[in-house]
């Protein structure tokens, strides 16, 4: 695609066109181009040419590659980027995505059309090939770098090149190839889109489950240890200032303690043994032991106390006995009660000695 005898047979032209490649290298492309045959195919080209040399024009433009360059002049003096022998020469897919990424540059749509329509020829073309063509991890490389995201276009082209890679996936053993791999890991977006293309051809591929584990498998790990409580202890000494001071040794807060407390405040003898005087203080470096002795606790406050203590035992026994509960005439659930129709009249007969009324006189309650 380098051949630039297409240009013999147009009228020899007198202008100079020089192509600066990524690396910086200037590539002096031809002497003899017509800049009037430019303008109809690519008008911003034929506008880059100016004056230099006395009647003399030139132009300098920014190619990926010489054979894009010589491409975009055979389209513009011809009609077609493709030389007359194209479908003898091996499948590849680069050529016609730089051409693409010039004709985006230089705004030529149709040029566009033509180099992704081709391009989709040649990858129907690599799907029955045993192998992909050599130019794959260069081409979906250099896509993800030149070609922006927003544009329809770029989508397209994205489209294409994904595609053809799930559809090759097992037949050409891409998921065993070391440098496809290394591709996917260096690209993020690219396996994202390998995740989004097979999720949209609803993982009807037998290659289905193999991409989703490709993007699970080339997850860059956690940098670092999650911080443990541990952590200080990797800290180096000259970042420990002192030591921590001694925490207080403070009781513990007993709600059975106190209320016996309170009723032994009348009794108290030397031999009175408390839980501040049983509790061991925290020394540093050492465990901490209380001693907590059982303690009865204390029942309700209900009818007669009666107080019994032992001073030399150092302790004091309240025993309180529950009421017995007094029935009343008006308690509905109380035995029937057997009262004198006539209280007084009892009384009257005791003081006087005469004998009790008959049993008809008494009233059952």
């Amino acid at each position: 695609m380098d051949d630039l005898t297409f240009i013999n047979d147009w009228a020899p032209g007198y202008g100079t066109l020089k192509a600066v490649y990524p690396n910086g290298q200037v590539d002096h492309i031809s002497d003899c181009i017509e800049p009037h045959l430019l303008l109809d195919k690519c008008p911003l080209l034929y506008h880059v040419f100016e004056y230099g040399h006395p009647n003399r024009i030139q132009a300098e433009i920014e190619a990926p590659s010489r054979t894009a360059v010589i491409a975009l002049l055979r389209y513009c003096y011809t009609g077609s980027y493709l030389p007359w022998d194209a479908e003898y020469a091996p499948i590849l897919f680069m050529p016609h995505v730089e051409l693409f990424k010039m004709a985006h540059d230089f705004d030529v749509p149709e040029l566009q059309l033509l180099t992704h329509g081709n391009l989709s020829c040649q990858v129907s073309y690599a799907c029955s090939l045993p192998n992909p063509p050599q130019d794959l991890l260069e081409t979906i490389q250099y896509v993800y770098k030149h070609c922006a995201r927003p544009q329809q276009q770029h989508d397209d082209l994205r489209n294409t090149l994904l595609n053809y890679c799930i559809s090759v996936f097992q037949s050409n053993q891409l998921g065993d190839s070391a440098q496809f791999l290394q591709v996917v890991r260096e690209i993020p977006e690219f396996r994202q889109d390998l995740c989004r293309t097979n999720m949209h051809r609803n993982f009807e591929d037998d290659c289905a489950l193999e991409i989703v584990q490709l993007a699970l498998d080339t997850l860059q790990p956690r940098c670092g240890r999650p911080p443990t409580t541990l952590a200080s202890r990797d800290l180096p000494a000259e970042m420990l200032v002192g030591s921590p001071a001694a925490p207080y040794s403070v009781a513990a807060f007993d709600p059975v303690r106190d209320a016996v407390r309170s009723n032994e405040s009348d009794n108290d003898s030397e031999g009175h043994s408390t839980l501040e005087d049983s509790a061991i203080s925290f020394v540093p470096g050492s465990s901490t032991l209380v001693f907590r002795p059982k303690i009865t606790q204390p029942v309700a406050a209900t009818g007669f106390e009666t107080d019994s203590s032992s001073e030399d035992e150092g302790f004091s026994i309240v025993h309180r006995p529950r009421p017995l509960p007094c029935a009343t005439p008006d308690d509905p659930m109380s035995s029937p009660e057997i009262v004198p129709s006539n209280p007084q009249t009892l009384n009257v007969l005791a003081m006087i000695g005469s004998a009790y009324p008959d049993d008809d006189e008494w009233t059952m309650l």
